[in-house]
């Protein structure tokens, strides 16, 4: 393991990190404020040498920049950016909530450029456990863009894609849309697009 004094001016968070960023507000954030004040940082920031940009450690970084300090002896890895997607979804693992959205979008990536999915610590029963969870976010939370799922009122669920209106049961819906983001994943744009796709072939 490869430690480096790094200013943490220098340090840029990820965008592709899936936690969700805790707030001074946060308990969480709290208990790591004091945590640090108390015993130091402990578990060091993880920086990618090839951009500066920090693979785990977000909240740790937010907490020491707010404390005033200017540096920080990190752990330094050199990887490319699908390595280091996979890298941060492991190290974030245990820690915090999961911004589901991103988190969809850097698992799919990492799916077209078929990089194994195991590398970022989950099992594939982990995996599919995950992926269930995220699918049931999205649907509760955000459909996608262009697309619009109305209340069943009793002969079906109307739903609006673009110009085009139409109704299917809820089992139907349910069904549709675990077929779609099977076929495309999860990234909101290519749901929307397989789903007006479809529906062009239907008329």
């Amino acid at each position: 393991m490869n430690t480096q004094i790094i200013k943490l001016a220098d340090i840029k968070p990820a965008p592709y990190n899936p936690r969700v960023q805790l707030t001074p507000k946060d308990q969480e954030y709290k208990a790591l404020d004091a945590s640090i004040a108390e015993n130091g940082l402990v578990l060091p920031l993880v920086v990618n040498l090839r951009d500066n940009c920090l693979i785990g450690g977000h909240q740790r970084l937010s907490v020491l920049l707010a404390a005033g300090e200017t540096e920080t002896n990190a752990v330094v890895v050199d990887m490319d950016e699908a390595q280091a997607k996979a890298l941060c979804i492991a190290l974030n693992k245990l820690d915090g909530e999961w911004d589901y959205g991103v988190l969809a979008e850097i698992l799919q990536e990492l799916i077209e450029e078929h990089e194994s999915l195991t590398s970022t610590g989950f099992t594939e029963a982990d995996i599919n456990d995950l992926l269930g969870e995220i699918g049931k976010e999205l649907d509760e939370d955000d459909e996608p863009p262009g697309v619009e799922k109305k209340e069943d009122t009793g002969d079906g669920v109307k739903c609006v894609v673009g110009d085009f209106t139409f109704k299917l049961t809820g089992e139907e819906f349910e069904d549709l849309m675990a077929d779609v983001r099977e076929k495309v994943g999860f990234t909101q744009l290519l749901v929307c697009e397989e789903l007006k796709g479809r529906l062009f072939d239907e008329v």
